[in-house]
């Protein structure tokens, strides 16, 4: 008797220290996962495609290896969408999702993304759209769009995109 009042107690402690993991945010469905690379790379590792759009129609906007800068030309990227992400905006919460090539650990990753998602966002907000109505998210290495072993394939999955929540 003591024995199983021992493992009951046991059991129940360690379910009251796990307890239930959050659950991630999928990604929402975007172009299909493929290793077709229609631009080139520059020299610090940022995509030079002009073929990624979101699954909500708007402009993906691509990173340096290891950066988070919203750099001019992506800039443009997204002042040239303006209208679009504020007409999504009206219509209910937009997503900013950060992503990132397959090198570094996890954690660097999922830190990275996060920190490019947040670089987008305040360029969102300083152009009139509403802090409110933004959430970031970062998959980290977990959503890549290419899948190809070559420099720019993994510059492809660099990325932000900016999508209507679901």
């Amino acid at each position: 008797m003591k024995r199983q009042t021992l493992f009951a107690s046991l059991a129940i402690a360690t379910l009251l220290l796990v307890g239930c993991s959050p659950k991630a945010p999928q990604p929402t469905p975007g172009p299909s996962v493929s290793s077709e690379v229609l631009g080139g790379v520059t020299s610090t590792g940022k995509y030079t495609g002009q073929d990624g759009i979101s699954a909500s129609g708007i402009k993906m906007v691509y990173f340096a290896s290891d950066k988070y800068e919203v750099e001019p030309d992506q800039l443009q990227r997204i002042m040239s969408d303006m209208p679009k992400i504020k007409k999504l905006s009206a219509k209910g919460r937009l997503r900013v999702e950060g992503n990132c090539d397959e090198f570094g650990t996890d954690e660097y990753n999922h830190a990275l993304g996060l920190k490019r998602a947040k670089s987008v966002k305040s360029v969102l907000v300083s152009n009139g759209i509403s802090a409110s109505r933004i959430d970031v998210v970062s998959y980290g290495e977990s959503n890549p769009i290419c899948t190809g072993n070559t420099p720019a394939c993994h510059a492809k999955n660099r990325r932000v995109e900016i999508n209507l929540e679901q």
